[in-house]
């Protein structure tokens, strides 16, 4: 081995374009090793499924064939990142070992720790890469927006650099397998994840779905075709923040303006790249403060007394709850790993405000059901719709008032409640007595009263405004919503838009 050695050690980020580790080691002129490694202790975590496994598994498919596409290849371990770095050093004594930013849980955040202290130790140089606009440790809210400009906006994305893989790294790397997990069985219904496929989902919304993004994505029957479903690359790095805005600027761009569609096209993508900065305004949050993890951001907030009754908790989580809308979207859920997110907000909102269930309890299975899963969104969104954030609007969601709203013909509940397939949608929506269907496990305006008194309470106290004005100073937004045109006043009537029925897979 003539030239030194850096390991890219791969985590969220199974792609090879937009990469910082591949460019950092283009430039010191080192030859590249990439490893992934199937840690147990996080497979084997309360909040990860065999869906999750799935999609890093498919993600790292995807990345050794680009790899090998370029000459080069991974390393595939199974087994602790510490020990398995430690293998790899003894017999390759690589130099440096490149990594991007993880913004996970407690556990990965540990995990990396002990992976710093471990170079450290044996004089290995670490280096950690930002992905989005996320700053480790923190930052001040006044200050997000200036890292959103400097690293998505005035940034172009990184092309796949030149980088360099002697022969006997590739044999060595090529001589690696994947580990013989259950989980790595192809599933129909879930989304594929790698960066070919990232690529080719933002491409099919950016020039035929996302038209309909903007009114599309309420529904959970038009969602699954309006919505963009990049959460999931975002989620896994098979794509970044960076590469979606600037495709999205591009996009806006090389619309025609005689195109009768321009405007609609306009307001959907303005609305699409709203949320995407949304996202790191919520990522940011749990990397300044970890502990949301664990308990509420408010200190007001942390006691709530939820009953916890274990028989509602099953019966949520296997969507047998007598609500027609709740229990299709838990079933979706189980089978597909997406919803959009009024559904996922209105069974957050059921769970806690109905079924008087604590959030902390709901996080473990919503976290396993999600494919796009990321700790970040999800904390924070558990902790919004359970209404314990202190300044945000408490929304109790009413699946009946939904389910006419969203889904009046009920296609969607049919689709996933087939015990309701034969009944007339009017009587679904009215709430009548349906037979082979369970009744109302609670009563829903009873039980929701009796949480929301009990969090408005909270929130007059004399205590609970003093500290919504300090925790809001600390991750309250504070940026205006950015856009790429000036809003207009009237929007046009919305053409038919694809349903859940022209995505999914027929029988």
């Amino acid at each position: 081995m003539t030239r030194p050695v850096a390991v890219w050690w791969v985590k969220r980020d199974t792609r090879l374009a937009d990469n910082a580790c591949l460019a950092e080691a283009a430039q010191l002129g080192l030859d590249v090793l990439p490893m992934f490694c199937f840690e147990p202790s996080l497979l084997a975590a309360g909040d990860s499924s065999a869906m999750h496994a799935h999609a890093q598994w498919q993600a790292v498919s995807g990345l050794r064939t680009g790899l090998r596409n370029y000459g080069a290849d991974i390393v595939i371990a199974h087994g602790g990142a510490v020990e398995k770095l430690a293998k790899l050093l003894a017999v390759v004594p690589f130099t440096h070992l490149f990594a991007h930013e993880e913004i996970g849980n407690d556990l990965t955040f540990r995990r990396d720790r002990a992976v710093a202290t471990w170079c450290r130790d044996r004089g290995v140089d670490y280096r950690e890469f930002p992905q989005s606009s996320v700053r480790r440790s923190g930052v001040n809210r006044d200050h997000l927006q200036r890292m959103w400009q400097s690293r998505i906006v005035e940034v172009s994305p990184l092309p796949v650099p030149a980088f360099r893989q002697s022969d006997e790294l590739r044999q060595l790397a090529a001589s690696t397998t994947f580990p013989k997990l259950p989980a790595f069985t192809s599933n129909r219904l879930w989304q594929p994840v790698s960066e070919a496929d990232a690529h080719a989902t933002m491409a099919d919304f950016l020039t035929r779905r996302g038209r309909w993004y903007r009114g599309g994505i309420s529904s959970p029957n038009t969602a699954f075709t309006a919505g963009s479903r990049l959460s999931v690359h975002l989620t896994w790095g098979t794509l970044t923040a960076r590469q979606v805005w600037h495709a999205v600027r591009d996009r806006t761009a090389d619309l025609d303006p005689n195109d009768p569609q321009s405007s609609r096209w306009k307001q959907s993508l303005e609305a699409f790249v709203s949320r995407l900065h949304w996202r790191d305004h919520f990522t940011q949050r749990l990397e300044s403060e970890p502990e949301l993890e664990f308990r509420s951001i408010h200190p007001c907030y942390r006691n709530v007394p939820y009953e916890n009754d274990e028989q509602l908790h099953t019966a949520w989580r296997e969507g047998r709850t007598g609500y027609p809308l709740v229990d299709a979207v838990m079933r979706c859920l189980a089978a597909t790993g997406f919803v959009n997110f009024r559904m996922r907000a209105m069974v957050v909102s059921f769970a806690c405000h109905v079924l008087h269930l604590d959030w902390r309890l709901i996080h473990p299975h919503l976290a396993r059901v999600f494919r796009d899963y990321d700790p970040g969104i999800h904390l924070n969104q558990l902790q919004m719709q359970a209404g314990v954030v202190g300044w945000n609007a408490i929304r109790v969601y009413n699946p009946a008032k939904q389910l006419a709203d969203w889904d009046a013909d009920c296609r969607f509940v049919k689709q996933w409640v087939p015990e309701l397939r034969a009944v007339p949608a009017e009587r679904i929506v009215a709430g009548e007595n349906l037979p082979d269907y369970p009744s109302s496990v609670v009563p829903f305006a009873e039980r929701a009263k009796r949480m929301t008194d009990q969090l408005y309470a909270i929130r007059r106290t004399a205590e609970a405004k003093a500290a919504t004005a300090a925790v809001y100073l600390m991750h309250g937004s504070r940026k205006k919503e950015q856009s790429f045109r000036p809003k207009k006043p009237k929007r046009p009537a919305p053409p038919p838009i694809p349903t859940l029925f022209d995505a999914l897979p027929s029988d």
